[in-house]
């Protein structure tokens, strides 16, 4: 049985729906798009849409297979699942709803370093976009990419109740997750 791909906003910014994981990235992702003028780089910048993550990373080794080798950094666009819900302990992936997006600094598939970490900091700051760091379970498309030697750092907005018919986010999150992601693009 399928649940219907409906959602709905609750209360102020918050909103709930199915497959919020992939339409809320997916959305931060066109809203950066909207807003980067290729006028303006200096430098190649590919947003990537990619397919059955969970089932493998299939879409993510095709696009590694074909630009790994030239790619410098990996920014993964994915939900944070936040242990911030009433039965959850709050001492491994904690990061609160409404309070900007987050930067995934370790999970299980990888680290990422310090300078890199340092600056997606310093975009966010520049930027006046808040910023959570979390520590989270799971991996992300990017790690396809780091065979060939680019750093992948997840960026991510938090969610709670990730793939159930309920997932709860912030829409202020994905905007400023959008304002993030052109701030990284647009930086050198």
């Amino acid at each position: 049985m399928n649940s219907p791909k409906v959602s709905a906003r609750l209360f102020g910014p918050r909103f709930t729906g199915r497959s919020m994981d992939d339409r809320a990235g997916s959305t931060a992702l066109i809203l950066a798009a909207r807003r980067l003028d290729p006028a303006t780089l200096d430098h190649a910048v590919i947003l990537v849409w990619s397919v059955q993550e969970e089932g493998g990373l299939v879409g993510a080794q095709v696009a590694a297979t074909t630009m790994g080798a030239s790619a410098q950094r990996i920014y993964s666009i994915d939900t944070f699942v936040s242990s911030e819900t009433p039965l959850e302990s709050p001492h491994f992936a904690f990061v609160k709803l409404g309070q900007g997006p987050v930067l995934r600094a370790i999970e299980s598939g990888s680290i990422s370093p310090p300078a890199v970490r340092a600056r997606v900091v310093a975009a966010a700051r520049a930027a006046g976009i808040p910023l959570q760091t979390g520590l989270t379970q799971g991996g992300t498309d990017g790690t396809a990419f780091t065979f060939y030697g680019a750093p992948n750092t997840g960026l991510s907005w938090p969610g709670h109740y990730s793939h159930t018919p309920a997932e709860l986010l912030d829409l202020r999150d994905v905007e400023r997750l959008s304002v993030l992601i052109v701030a990284l693009a647009t930086s050198r």
